[in-house]
């Protein structure tokens, strides 16, 4: 019983993470380079996710697992090279102040020496809730940076939603927060552009 409980309540979220990416549409990101894509770009880099919440009480292990699966996979889909950055020492300092007031050396610090092509994920907000049912709520930015003249030349960000009522989405209350960052992760993948230079 408790097994096929368990196999009903994965099926309803896969069912509303396919609903949800089924359903949205690529929108206007909240910033755009306008040289961005006129140079070939080869690999991303992508750093681990700079944890910006207020309230940290909730540890997030699998926070990086969680992001990286998901970009790699659609990095791969839109024809990008990628290379997982997975030293936390890489964003364990930065601030909120860092990413709304940064400088061009802050940029050009970021990643490793031989990278050009920074992705950076900033996760804002994730919490989960019990009612009768439960919901998770994920705010995450998204930024891409150029270290060779210091800009940045992308900039995203979603927040994410979800919920289940009844018995099946009170059961289900310990994967709700993951699920929401998933998703919020997943959006702002499809929004971002194919490599077509």
């Amino acid at each position: 019983m408790r097994q096929s409980t368990k196999t009903i309540s994965s099926a309803f979220i896969l069912l509303s993470i396919l609903i949800c990416t089924g359903c949205q549409t690529a929108k206007e990101p909240l910033y755009k380079s306008e040289t961005f894509k006129s140079d070939k770009i080869e690999t991303i880099y992508v750093l681990p996710v700079a944890d910006l919440r207020f309230n940290k009480d909730k540890e997030l292990p699998k926070l990086d697992k969680w992001v990286h699966k998901i970009v790699k996979d659609k990095l791969k889909d839109k024809k990008y090279g990628c290379t997982i950055l997975s030293d936390r020492s890489l964003v364990s300092s930065l601030t909120e102040d860092d990413l709304k007031n940064f400088d061009t050396q802050w940029v050009k610090s970021l990643g490793s020496s031989e990278s050009r092509w920074i992705m950076l994920f900033a996760l804002w907000d994730a919490r989960s809730k019990l009612t009768f049912g439960s919901t998770g709520n994920a705010e995450v930015s998204l930024y891409m940076f150029d270290k060779q003249d210091g800009s940045l030349i992308w900039k995203d960000k979603y927040v994410e939603r979800f919920g289940m009522m009844g018995f099946a989405g009170m059961l289900m209350k310990g994967s709700m927060l993951g699920t929401a960052v998933k998703n919020a992760i997943m959006q702002l993948m499809i929004n971002f552009p194919k490599n077509e230079v």
